[in-house]
């Protein structure tokens, strides 16, 4: 458990040959985190090597002192993903899908594993070909957190969204209508040339 994030845990996030960029963006990031942290953080691989993701960041600000056509504004915007703040990862989670890159596979892919619907519909209403297979590429290199992803698929829409209308309204779906079940079948095809359904 990480108490306490700088600059150079939050560079850990991305793969070496961004080091330049990261570096910037790390500094950036954590000027905006609150002092008291608490998140855990997992392993995955992407471009060839392992990266340690943040679980929950704790921001102070949304602000960010830069524009989106300053190089590490996205690198940013990827480490927001893992806002405590749902409506923050949703903004941030918009910002990188159109044109989606390999180092920014492992965040999008973690919040299909969460339970915010509207997230996952703006995950879906993003899923290009490029990036089905840019997403499939991740699930790839990463077949055990992608079991993972899909066991929190299931486990979410049976808690939240499979019966009954919750006490927060939430809508009620059966499961050949839940995006997140969609969204691991295109992945799926993507990445193994098959549907999640068949592996039923």
């Amino acid at each position: 458990m990480l108490t306490a994030i700088d600059g150079e845990i939050l560079i850990e996030a991305f793969s070496s040959q961004h080091r330049s960029v990261t570096e910037l963006a790390g500094e950036a990031a954590a000027r905006m985190l609150q002092p008291r942290q608490w998140t855990d953080r997992f392993a995955v691989r992407t471009e060839g090597q392992e990266v340690l993701i943040p679980a929950r960041l704790h921001f102070a600000s949304e602000r960010l002192r830069m524009n989106e056509s300053d190089e590490p504004w996205r690198f940013i915007r990827a480490l927001q993903t893992r806002s405590n703040d749902g409506f923050e990862r949703q903004r941030a989670a918009r910002d990188l899908l159109p044109d989606l890159e390999p180092w920014a596979a492992p965040f999008i892919v973690a919040l299909i594993g969460e339970y915010i619907v509207e997230i996952l519909e703006d995950i879906s209403a993003a899923l290009t070909p490029n990036v089905a297979l840019t997403l499939g590429a991740f699930a790839v290199d990463n077949e055990r957190y992608w079991e993972t992803i899909k066991r929190r698929v299931t486990s979410y829409w049976n808690a939240y969204y499979r019966s009954g209308w919750s006490s927060d309204c939430r809508r009620v779906y059966r499961r050949e209508e839940y995006v997140g079940f969609f969204l691991v079948d295109k992945i799926e095809r993507a990445a193994f040339g098959r549907s999640h359904a068949q592996d039923q």
